[in-house]
């Protein structure tokens, strides 16, 4: 086993709104992931500051140092070709960086490796993207993790789930500052079905801050809508209109001011939540922002303006409420889950926004029957999901080394081994099929005279083949040939796997078989075997009975006809007639007669065989057919070890 202890892992949730910081080391699968602190506390507001002197501020610090030059919160996006988004970021995660090193927390010389999360709804190539800004000259060993994953992770080792619970489907809501992520993660897959929205908690910050310029208007006008501020503040407290103006002013052409402002509004929120039922009518006191030693601003919060805000419809959500525009979200998750059929088992809640009292209100409301939990800090929940998930991704790396190497080295020989019994089943298979359904029916057609001449018959027959052999009764029987041949290729490979699961510690069959499911449907086209999941396969199949419809059918009708009981009787037509005219004479009935059902049941039992030898011949004949199905076969078993192999590190402990 691989020596694990000079390893530490930090999880490090860089979030829109605040960062935070956990680490765990890899030897110890017991313990807890501890908080890295920055200025002293466990969580930060993202937040960066430019200093004439001091250089670049961080967190707290940067929001706590008035004569910055640049104060920038809320950077983290998606837009990765933004020189500035790249800008700030890079410079913060350096900042954080050199910050632990500066402390001792971390050491240069030591084997850390970063776990960084981000938003579940984001691509695979903004993943990416995201990893590749963050390693340049940024931080070693850094990996990207989506922070749904995570939230299961603590959620599975903290206890708020248990390993049943998490085995089933969980709807992971992660309320951020600029998004609402929904994630449903069936059975730990490590491939969750992710719906994204641009739903940030900071459009309330930055609604609070308008609200707050409101109220001073709206009093200084006499036209109160929301707060009699008369009773709350004193008159030198309350903004004067030009004031207002000013303000505003300052704001549009310097941010540096407005952020300030919505960070002030941001702990107001964040405040008032927390306590919501003390601030119903008292309103929060957050301290207030100096803005050029001429203005003081106080956010105004509380239970009215609150409910005013989150009523609102902001044209950022296409006119709805904030409130509104999560509800239909969820509904419109439930929908789709519905669609698919799938029924979560339980919601996990994440995100220090989550903590907003309705959003459990309206997840009780959509979701009635499903039970929905939190835990006790959200704004931590990230960071110490990735220290964990971190933890045991590098536990599993040999595991997964070795699944790989397996996957590469020896699956398609094992494939290959069996592939010439799955090709002797399915010739035994379609000359079943073509004996009972197409020539047995076609030669009493022919016998009751309802086919006329032997010409024909003939063509009867190879239309008939053509036909049955591309439709739904060949699909069935090719569907049930290969999934009973995949049972046993299954159970070798299980064998294999099961033997790598014993080394690392996995109950056995924690690799088990992907599923294989009979569709409903059956296609009359030769790319469709009614396999759900058998995409390239089916194509592949589809090439193999043009190629029997092309190759054996030309000999068929020779095969089967003009040998056994219907040879005497064209032996008598072409001595009389000339061979020539065998085939389109119209033989008459009472010679037809001389041929029994009895004796068309012994011609297709004698001919079977051949025509199966035929079957195979035609599919034998060509090497790369078997190598074709070889490979199409490992690239479907591959994808199902792999994926049983990425939920295995949620069992790995």
């Amino acid at each position: 086993m691989q020596d694990y202890h000079d390893i530490k892992i930090i999880g490090f949730d860089l979030g829109h709104g605040e960062t935070a910081l956990t680490w765990v080391r890899a030897d110890n699968q017991e313990t807890s992931p501890q908080s890295l602190l920055i200025n002293n506390r466990k969580s930060q507001t993202t937040a960066i500051a430019h200093h004439p002197k001091k250089g670049i501020i961080i967190g707290e610090m940067a929001y706590l140092m008035p004569d910055a030059t640049v104060f920038e919160i809320a950077f983290k996006t998606r837009h990765f070709q933004d020189i500035a988004y790249r800008k700030n970021i890079k410079e913060f995660v350096n900042a954080i960086y050199q910050h632990l090193i500066d402390t001792n927390q971390i050491q240069v010389g030591d084997n850390n490796y970063f776990f960084i999360g981000c938003p579940s709804g984001w691509w695979l190539e903004e993943i990416e993207s995201y990893k590749q800004l963050l390693s340049e000259d940024c931080l070693p060993n850094a990996t990207v993790v989506k922070e749904s994953r995570a939230a299961l992770m603590h959620a599975k080792e903290s206890g708020i789930f248990t390993i049943e619970e998490l085995q089933k489907s969980v709807l992971v809501i992660d309320i951020g500052s600029s998004t609402t992520d929904y994630t449903l993660v069936k059975g730990m897959s490590d491939t969750p079905v992710d719906f994204g929205y641009d739903l940030g908690a900071s459009l309330i910050d930055k609604e609070i801050l308008k609200k707050t310029l409101a109220c001073h208007k709206q009093y200084r006008e006499g036209r109160e809508e929301i707060l009699r501020l008369g009773e709350l503040l004193s008159d030198e407290e309350i903004l004067h209109l030009e004031e207002i103006s000013q303000l505003e002013k300052i704001f549009a052409s310097n941010p540096l001011y407005k952020n300030r402002c919505e960070l002030r509004c941001r702990k107001a929120k964040e405040e008032y939540f927390n306590y919501y039922e003390s601030y119903e009518e008292t309103i929060v006191n957050v301290g207030s922002e100096d803005i050029q030693r001429k203005f003081k601003f106080m956010p105004l919060v509380n239970g009215k303006t609150m409910n005013v805000i989150l009523s609102q419809a902001l044209p950022e959500l296409g006119d709805k409420s904030w409130r509104d525009a999560f509800s239909e979200q969820l509904q419109a998750i439930a929908q789709k889950l519905e669609k698919q059929d799938i029924q979560p088992s339980a919601i996990l809640l994440t995100g220090s926004a989550s903590k907003m009292w309705f959003v459990m209100e309206i997840c009780q409301q959509i979701f009635p029957d499903l039970p929905c939990k939190r835990d006790g800090e959200p704004e931590l929940s990230i960071a110490r999901g990735l220290a964990r998930w971190g933890r045991v991704y590098i536990r599993t790396s040999w595991f997964t080394e070795e699944i790989s190497q397996f996957l590469d080295q020896e699956l398609t020989g094992i494939v290959g081994n069996h592939i010439p019994a799955f090709l002797e089943q399915l010739a035994a298979e379609l000359a079943n099929g073509l004996v009972d359904e197409v020539i047995k029916p076609s030669i009493l057609s022919w016998r009751n005279r309802n086919i006329v001449t032997l010409s024909n018959l003939e063509s009867e027959i190879e239309l008939k083949a053509k036909t049955w052999l591309t439709g739904g009764d060949a699909n069935n029987k090719m569907t049930k040939t290969l999934v009973e041949w995949l049972s046993s290729v299954q159970s070798e490979v299980r064998e294999k796997t099961d033997t790598l699961c014993s080394k690392y510690g996995l109950p056995l069959g924690t690799i088990s078989s992907k599923t294989i499911e009979l569709s409903d449907r059956t296609g009359n086209i030769p790319t469709d075997i009614s396999l759900n999941d058998f995409t390239g396969l089916s194509i592949f199949v589809g090439h193999l009975v043009a190629l029997i419809v092309g190759v054996v059918l030309a000999g068929l009708f020779h095969i089967l006809l003009f040998t056994g009981i219907i040879a005497p009787i064209v032996g008598i037509i072409a001595y009389f007639l000339g061979e020539s005219l065998v085939k389109e004479t119209d033989i008459p009935n009472w010679i037809r007669k001389l041929v029994p059902d009895r004796n068309i049941d012994e011609l297709a039992y004698q001919k079977k065989p051949e025509l199966q030898q035929k079957i195979l011949e035609t599919l034998t004949k060509d090497p790369t057919i078997a190598i074709k199905l070889a490979k199409s076969i490992s690239e479907w078993l591959k994808e199902s070890v792999q994926e049983q192999a990425n939920k295995a590190r949620l069992l790995i402990a």
